[in-house]
């Protein structure tokens, strides 16, 4: 079971970055979150697990994960006189959308930023060898915690210099990307037709689901469209519809009744949708159907 992380629970309401640092073990869950994140190993050695593949990592090495990334870090040993430490900081996707304004259209870090608020399911790996990030990830980790006079602007100021060195680090080669398994979307996506398919009658908006499924808008719109052929709108109209045929044909509820139901209250609406998708009015359907169970449709 992959364990969910809410930036509710770590961002403060006018703060979009936070800051910590973990000693890895044994214990911890893999985990999901709705924030892109960047870690870096600052001490010890382990294995990087993402999207169910395993990657050995050491101090030095730095991952910048999108939203919907499933992760875990494991120190390679259980005894605490081999710790791994891992320093994060974590972004709403505002920070890192702000953070493009200081780098070249035509940067790689640029790109690697663009695609990561986008959502498109790519995460890169740096290798910091000449250890140039650790001193900046502590500075901006101390300040986050001592909270001194204008904490935030130095905070800001510090993840901008990490990411100036992660675009030289890009420039250098010293770089790997990535994109999550096809597997691992699938499943999220699944679990966003579950629950729409549980919650057909609410008040469902695009933006809520992806949320739910660990995506941007973006991706999601494009995972829907090839996981059902349709689009968000009419695919939960088809859904609405089908549902009030079964109950047109199995009660005896008004049309009205019927519509509410399924969630809509504009009778006009519903049955004109009703007649584009079935080619006939909701009373017409239930004179036809009323001995048969399967429901026709477009």
């Amino acid at each position: 079971m992959v364990f969910e992380l809410r930036g509710t629970r770590f961002f403060e309401d006018d703060f979009p970055i936070y800051l910590n640092r973990e000693v890895e073990a044994f214990h911890l869950r893999e985990h999901i979150h709705d924030f892109v994140e960047l870690c870096l190993v600052e001490e010890g050695q382990g294995h990087h697990f993402i999207d169910k593949k395993s990657y050995p990592v050491q101090k030095g090495d730095v991952f910048l994960l999108p939203v919907g990334t499933v992760h875990v870090f494991r120190p390679v040993s259980a005894r605490t006189s081999h710790p791994l430490v891992v320093c994060n900081c974590i972004f709403k996707l505002e920070a890192l959308q702000e953070l493009l304004i200081n780098f070249p259209a035509d940067s790689r870090l640029y790109e690697m930023i663009t695609r990561t608020c986008a959502g498109e399911g790519y995460w890169y790996q740096f290798r910091d060898n000449r250890n140039r990030l650790n001193h900046l990830f502590n500075e901006a980790y101390l300040e986050y915690y001592n909270r001194g006079s204008n904490y935030r602007v130095l905070i800001r100021s510090l993840v901008l210099q990490i990411f100036i060195v992660l675009d030289r680090l890009a420039s250098e080669n010293d770089i790997g990307s990535y994109t999550e398994s096809a597997t691992m979307v699938a499943e999220r996506m699944q679990d966003a037709l579950e629950l729409l398919h549980s919650n057909y009658k609410e008040h469902l908006t695009l933006e809520m689901l992806a949320e739910k499924a660990f995506m941007s808008v973006r991706q999601f719109q494009i995972m829907f469209k090839q996981a059902t052929g349709k689009t968000f709108n009419r695919y939960i109209q088809h859904v609405r519809i089908l549902k009030s045929c079964e109950l047109l044909v199995h009660t005896d509820w008004s049309v009205r009744q019927i519509a509410e139901e399924v969630g809509y209250s504009d009778m006009k609406f519903f049955h004109a949708l009703f007649r584009k998708i079935t080619s006939e009015s909701p009373l017409r359907y239930r004179q036809t159907y009323k001995k048969n169970t399967n429901c026709k449709h477009k």
